[in-house]
């Protein structure tokens, strides 16, 4: 009687979705645009009930309407009437003019977005071995017509090296409209360097930044030139920073070019097997590579005992004979290293392996240790282990540096790790692996640091006791340095070598006047503040006991002292004495490693590193080296490769699961990088790599493809960012100067070639973050050196030269006659640029300001005395290029060298200048020779720090700390501007960096002449046609175009001379305004120089700038100079004070107005005046009726 169920309900034409059953109620069917209506046909299971059909008219058809949804609502009433079930039909007729899809999908990868059919564009990643993927759009309407890149095949389509773009055409029915959606398939890119089969070809194809083949090339809009770059380059190049990195022009709004129709030619180009080194001599097309690799019989595997690198095809045989059992101390040995192996690693035969160390519960191991009931160690590590889980899943992505989900920071985490690994250790104190496990939570601490941005937080009052001796200590040392270094006349925050010259100075005047005590007080501080000049941030944290990476040196210490028969307490042990720079007692701990687990990968590739690093080199186990580092090196290559297979690896970039110290063999492991240079430099000196060995330059080619691979992925812009950089910036040095020597041995025919790769690594270096040290300027003056040397005439190489000489001024002492040299040097390089403009960029002889320098002198001496030992019979003089690769790494996770850091002062020699201002700085810090002596007094005239010269400390304008073009806080920060900080042109903002140590170059390459200069000299006086590229040719190529950059340069030399030159300065500085409006730093730097005596004419020359929206920060610095002028001196009616502070508070927020407010509010004259701010400042109406409480509390009303 009261069942109003449906037994049946069908509908014609069409199926229901779901399927029908009678407890459900909503269904839905879509049919074509040609169906009018649609017949319902519903049976009830009561044969009394009755039912209904909206919209039928009393009967079962339904009419459609088009491109509509019609909602069909059966009603069905029980026999006893007052029961009553509605099932509805929501039934959509397409419409005929639609040319939308309802599904797309990829035979392999997934698209993202989700796919909708309003959205148009996707992408995808697939594996590289992927060499075609099938695309399979679907529609709803049968009568629309749909085609894939131009066909209505179902063929897969073909993949290219990088991006493939698919377009899917979509025809309504109606033929009305069509709608194309787009669909970029990305091949993940093989992580190792490819050879073409025509060298021609290199060069078109190779990217400027990371010296591989170009992958998923994009190009900068109006270059000429075109400059094309791996889409991953350029994107990280001009993260922080709108500029061409190759020739520093500002990127207009829309910049980017897509270079598919590049992408295609570069896919069809002959190359190589990538694994030629192992004997596979095949030649394939580019975009056949990945599927190729994949069933190469030459593809490096590993044999499971030993755990030795074969080819795929002698596996089988080599695992026959993996390794035997050493008879003395019955470990597996690779049968190959038998002998080696108890020459240095057996541990029966070397039986002196401990260390000398006492394991203790030390001060700040106390202040970890957690008041507990629970009594076991091992419930304990369980907690702790759940902590560093937690620790994983919060870690920031790339781009949000220093933020993390959630209220729990991660380093909080870990540091909640660490008290429960020290209460384990109050439990079971001998049990090595504990302290193990907490030297690597602290050393985790550190790199959650510096690789994440993580900031620790506030400390407690427990923590600041813990560490107020140590600080106290520290704050003291400083300030009777500074004190030291006032009353010498260096002046407070003076650059770190003046202040080592003013110590110095000190120290032998205590010495003559016979105050011995007070002396060696002086010679401590020497030694302490002298460290911030021979280490870098790494070598220096793992060093100190205070810090997270020396407490985890100290644990690994413990561990070892307790468990010294792991072969894991040995390898760590040994990668921080690298760290350290200690490699000579690294190599004896890694040695014991090894000979504990013969076959551990990493350990053997630690030793490599560790002998390659000692001061004479592997010497006679050059072998052994290269075979560990080559391993190594090899290994992580094809962990890199499977990633590469996996597309899901793109997707979660660097999401890291395991601790750091759990997998050393990655690529943001910097000793791994270094392990590159040094592997190239050990096989120099062999006539032939042996087989699995790549060769040097593919060697080199793989360190700057994984450097810059690191630069891209890294979340924070710390000293491992630093460092990768620098590994960067070392091998396209290191393979300049190969490329010089080749071109000796052919005549100099490939110096077109050359000159493009010295300019464009100059550029680079013009866009390093970086802090600016000595190691790092030299580099640069000798790569603008070279690219002058072969392009004499080029006004850009020119400028460059400028910009460097310019850069070492800045970072030596002024009074010095080298540094006096060296500006006068600038101000050539800067003259004869302007004079080449128009002129042919290519050939001629070299300009006369460039042949009266110190530097070019120095070349044309040295070359003729190459001839006369030629001459005479003798051997040449070995060119400082052979000596190239000598130059120290900065020390990464690990590394022999100090890094960024000089030779370590000694008294009465030069000590370098630790922070540097970039090579076209306003201002800049200096660097001076600690002389012999002196006597008490101001005997060093230089202006103190403290008197702000602009461009004089760091900080910068940018929005970001830590990246390019960024700072902690913009210029105008505090209230109304802040004194001009270090800063390149606008051109190309520098990073702010924290006063990092100054880069370190050997020994060797301290004593050996500039490297960049002596591949021009020829290496036999036989071959004419190895002359200097700067002479006896004929100018050709196109003309030097006007720029501003030589005249910005020349202005700034003219201002450090001073007196007379200022007014010709002030010229030059209106022409670089009138040439290139948008420079902030033409306008900051003029009005700078006209502040002191006239103030008001600076503030007219800032008003010149064309501000456009949106303000940036170095719009606000101009602004807050504005303001801060005008209300200086006074000029509260002025009618530029007005906007200057509304876009002031803008920018930078209303806290930096508020003392201005508050002196225009004690006049009480101008209340009209801060009312139009405060509502400029926010955007609103002055009417507005939310300000007006505001005004009237502020009685400004």
């Amino acid at each position: 009687m009261d069942n109003a169920d449906l037994e049946k309900l069908s509908i014609s034409p069409g199926k229901l979705t779901p399927k029908f059953h009678h407890n459900t109620t909503e269904y839905a069917v879509t049919l074509g645009s040609d169906v009018g209506q649609i017949k319902v046909d519903p049976l009830t299971s009561d044969s009394g009930a009755s039912y209904s059909i909206s919209g039928s008219g009393g009967g079962k058809t339904v009419p459609l309407k088009e491109g509509e949804v019609t909602p069909v609502k059966i009603e069905v009433t029980a026999e006893d009437g007052s029961t009553i079930k509605n099932y509805f039909i929501h039934v959509t007729r397409l419409s005929a003019s639609d040319a939308s899809l309802s599904e797309l999908k990829l035979s392999v990868g997934l698209l993202s977005p989700n796919f909708a059919s309003n959205i148009t564009n996707y992408s995808a990643f697939v594996p590289f071995s992927c060499s075609s993927v099938e695309v399979t759009p679907a529609v709803a309407d049968k009568k629309t017509a749909v085609k894939v890149n131009g066909t209505e095949s179902k063929k897969p389509t073909a993949l290219k090296y990088g991006d493939t773009v698919v377009e899917v055409e979509v025809t309504s029915p109606d033929v009305s409209n069509k709608k194309t959606y787009v669909v970029v398939i990305s091949r993940l890119r093989l992580p190792r360097p490819i050879t073409f089969s025509d060298e021609r070809q290199k060069l078109r194809f190779q990217c400027p930044v990371c010296l591989g083949i170009l992958y998923r090339p994009k190009s900068i809009k109006g270059s000429d030139p075109k400059h094309v770059f791996c889409k991953r380059c350029i994107d990280e190049l001009t993260r922080t920073s709108k500029v061409d990195p190759l020739d520093g022009s500002p990127l207009a709004d829309v910049w980017r070019m897509d270079e598919f129709e590049l992408d295609k030619e570069l896919s069809s180009q002959q190359v190589f097997c990538v694994y030629k080194h192992w004997g596979c001599n095949a030649e394939v097309e580019l975009c056949d590579l990945g599927s190729h690799l994949q069933k190469c019989d030459f593809r490096p595997v590993e044999v499971e005992k030993s755990g030795e690198l074969v080819p795929a095809k002698d596996l089988e045989e080599k695992s026959k004979e993996a390794s035997k059992g050493c008879p003395d101390c019955n470990r597996p040995v690779r049968s190959s290293e038998l002998e080696e192996h108890k020459t240095y690693m057996c541990t029966s035969k070397h039986t002196n392996t401990g260390v000398k160390h006492k394991s203790e519960i030390r001060t700040w191991e106390k202040k970890l240790q957690m008041e507990t009931s629970e009594k076991s160690a091992d419930k304990l590590v369980k907690t702790a282990e759940e902590q560093i889980k937690e620790c994983f899943k919060v870690l920031p992505r790339h781009g949000n540096a220093g933020h993390y989900d959630g209220e729990i920071s991660p380093l909080r985490y870990l540091e909640k790790a660490a008290e429960w690994f020290a209460t384990a250790i109050k439990l079971s104190p001998k049990k090595a692996d504990l302290h193990f496990q907490l030297g690597q939570v602290l050393e985790e601490e550190h790199y959650v640091q510096d690789v994440y941005g993580i900031k620790p937080q506030k400390s407690s009052d427990d923590d600041d006791e813990m560490d107020f001796n140590m600080k106290s200590k520290e704050s003291s040392k400083e300030d009777d340095i500074q004190a030291i270094c006032e009353m010498r006349g260096a002046g407070q925050n003076a650059p770190l070598a003046l202040q080592l010259k003013a110590i110095d100075e000190e120290y032998h005047y205590l010495l003559d006047q016979g105050q011995s005590d007070r002396a060696d007080y002086v010679q401590k501080l020497y030694a302490w503040k002298s460290k911030q000049a021979t280490q870098n941030k790494t070598a220096q944290l793992a060093s100190n006991e205070e810090e997270s990476l020396g407490k985890a040196y100290l644990k690994y210490l413990d561990a070892l002292v307790n468990g010294a028969d792991n072969h894991l307490y040995n390898l760590h042990v040994g990668r921080m004495l690298l760290l350290q720079s200690k490699p000579e007692e690294a190599v004896s701990r890694l040695q014991v490693a090894v000979g504990l687990k013969p076959t551990n990968l990493e350990a053997r590739f630690y030793l490599g590193l560790a002998l390659s690093q000692q001061k004479d080199g592997p010497g006679k186990r050059k072998d052994e080296a290269v075979k560990y580092l080559s391993e190594g090196i090899e290994h992580m290559l094809n962990q890199m490769t499977l990633d590469a297979n996996d597309p899901g690896k793109e997707n979660e970039r660097w999401q890291q699961i395991n601790l750091s110290s759990n997998n050393l063999a990655r690529p943001d492991n910097i000793q791994w990088l270094q392990g590159c240079g040094l592997l190239s430099n050990v096989c120099k000196q062999m006539t032939k790599p042996p087989s699995g060995v790549m060769s040097r330059v593919n060697v080199l080619h793989a360190a700057a493809m994984l450097a810059s691979y690191v630069l891209s992925h890294l979340v924070a812009r710390g000293d491992t960012y630093h460092q990768a950089e620098w590994v960067l910036y070392e091998t396209h040095f290191a393979l300049l100067q190969m490329k010089l020597d080749d071109a000796k041995a052919v005549g100099n025919q490939k110096s077109g070639e050359i000159s493009s790769f010295c300019e464009n690594l100059s550029a680079l270096l013009n866009c390093s973050v970086i802090p600016p040290g000595k190691q790092v300027l030299e580099l640069k003056e000798k790569t603008c050196q070279q690219a002058v040397l072969l392009q004499s005439c080029n006004s850009r190489a020119l400028y460059r030269l400028g910009d460097a000489q310019l850069s070492l001024y800045d970072n030596d002492d002024p009074t010095s006659a080298n540094a006096k040299q060296t500006l006068k040097d600038a101000e050539l390089s800067y003259r004869a640029s302007i004079e080449l403009e128009g002129s042919s960029s290519i050939g001629g002889e070299a300009p006369v300001k460039i042949t009266e320098q110190r530097w070019f002198k120095e070349q044309e001496a040295k070359k003729e005395a190459e001839k006369k030992t030629a001459a005479a019979g003798g051997t040449p003089q070995k060119t400082a290029s052979s000596q190239a690769g000598k130059a120290a790494s900065p020390a990464g996770r690990g590394g022999n060298q100090a890094g960024r850091g000089s030779s370590t002062p000694t008294r009465g020699k030069p000590a370098v200048g630790g922070r540097g201002s970039s090579p076209s700085t306003r201002g800049g810090t200096a660097a001076a020779k600690a002389p012999a002596g002196g006597t008490r007094g101001k005997t060093s005239p230089t202006k103190p720090a403290s008197t702000a010269v602009r461009g004089a400390t760091t900080g910068g304008r940018g929005a970001a700390t830590g990246g390019r073009g960024a700072a902690t806080g913009g210029r105008g920060a505090a209230r109304g501007g802040s004194t001009l900080t270090t800063n390149k042109p606008s051109a190309h903002k520098s990073g702010t960096c924290s006063p990092t140590k100054p880069l370190a170059l050997s020994k060797q390459s301290s004593q050996t002449k500039p490297v960049a200069q002596s591949p021009t000299t020829p290496s036999t006086p036989v071959k004419p046609a190895t002359t200097n590229p700067t002479t006896e040719q004929k100018p050709s190529g196109p003309p030097n175009k006007p720029c501003y950059n030589a005249r910005l340069g020349l202005a700034r030399v003219l201002m450090r001379k001073g007196s007379d030159s200022i007014s010709e300065a002030h010229k030059f500085y209106e022409e670089v305004i009138s040439m290139a409006p948008s420079v902030h730093d033409a306008y900051i730097e003029l009005a700078d120089s006209l502040i002191k005596s006239d103030p008001m004419k600076a503030v007219d020359t800032y008003s010149k700038y064309p501000f456009k929206e949106p303000l940036t920060f170095d719009d606000a610095y101009i602004y807050g100079e504005m303001v801060r002028l005008l209300m200086k001196n006074q000029k509260y009616d002025d009618p530029r004070l007005g906007p200057s502070m509304i876009s002031l508070g803008k920018v930078m927020g209303l806290t930096v107005l508020e003392k201005y407010v508050e002196t225009l509010d004690k006049t009480f004259k101008y209340s009209k005046l801060l009312k139009q701010v405060y509502a400029g400042v926010h955007s609103k109406s002055v009417d507005d009726p939310d300000l007006q409480q505001f005004f009237k509390f502020k009685c400004w009303v």
